[in-house]
């Protein structure tokens, strides 16, 4: 007889998960796949490595690295 040993729910980790899907549906329906690297961003936030505030300033860092600048009118 095999055991299975079940991990307790973490409703936390349940919507930081959320939050990521919502993310990558919205660039979806923009028509745009998220990178690797920007992937690997999103793994870290939901495990819990990393808050969501870390988490948009390193997507951001890395849209910057990755694209430049985005243009704001009045610039």
């Amino acid at each position: 007889m095999q055991v299975h040993h079940l991990k307790p729910p973490d409703p936390e980790r349940d919507d930081r998960r959320d939050h990521i899907a919502n993310a990558v549906a919205s660039v979806r329906l923009e028509g745009l796949e998220p990178t690797p690297a920007a992937l690997a961003i999103f793994d870290r936030y939901e495990s819990g490595e990393i808050s969501m505030e870390q988490m948009g300033a390193e997507i951001r860092a890395l849209h910057a690295r990755e694209f430049g600048p985005i243009p704001v009118s009045g610039d």
